[in-house]
């Protein structure tokens, strides 16, 4: 019987929540990271398979699948994602990737085993996408100052890709102004 109330107490914890935290996502992206590099991301019809890593590292670490596309029947692109962000009533701008508070508040949510993610989309419609990962802020020496803990897969140049690295891995400096954090509220 104390098994069972358990089970009900932390399934209703994670309903009430929305999100949890994959024990073992550092060992699962490491996987994926290993993936993505022997990954053909040759042209071809249709979107990249290379692609699925990207939006596949929000549900490694926090469970949450909000980036794959049922009706599409894959992960969005970057361009997808960045929309999604900007309407969907569960995530919620938190700044820029030059504000302190921003970078700060994404941390902790992490930390706290919420979903949070730094996105960077040009004209063009093409960037990148890094989810924010449990850890500690670093100084970056690119950036200058402290950026938060996260993952990157970078589709189009694999080698690029990384986990458990500072925010400044994924973005270049003059990138900042333009990179938007959001954290998921449930």
């Amino acid at each position: 019987m104390g098994k069972y109330l358990l089970f009900v107490i932390m399934l209703i914890s994670f309903v009430a929540n929305g999100q949890a935290i994959n024990k073992n996502w550092k060992q699962d992206l490491t996987q994926d990271l290993a993936l993505i590099k022997a990954c053909d991301n040759s042209p071809g019809p249709g979107v990249s398979a290379c692609n699925q890593y990207m939006g596949g590292a929000l549900k490694k670490i926090y469970i949450v699948d909000d980036f794959y596309s049922k009706s599409a029947g894959r992960y969005m692109l970057t361009a997808e994602i960045a929309s999604y962000l900007k309407n969907d009533k569960n995530w919620t701008l938190l700044g820029y990737g030059y504000e302190g508070k921003a970078l700060e508040e994404a941390q902790q949510l992490a930390n706290a085993n919420k979903a949070a993610v730094a996105i960077y989309v040009n004209e063009a419609g093409l960037g990148q996408l890094a989810v924010i990962a449990p850890g500690t802020m670093k100084l970056s020496g690119t950036w200058g100052f402290q950026v938060p803990n996260s993952v990157s897969f970078f589709p189009n140049d694999k080698e690029k890709s990384y986990i458990d690295k500072p925010l400044s891995y994924a973005f270049s400096s003059n990138q900042i102004k333009t990179v938007l954090l959001y954290g998921r509220k449930n």
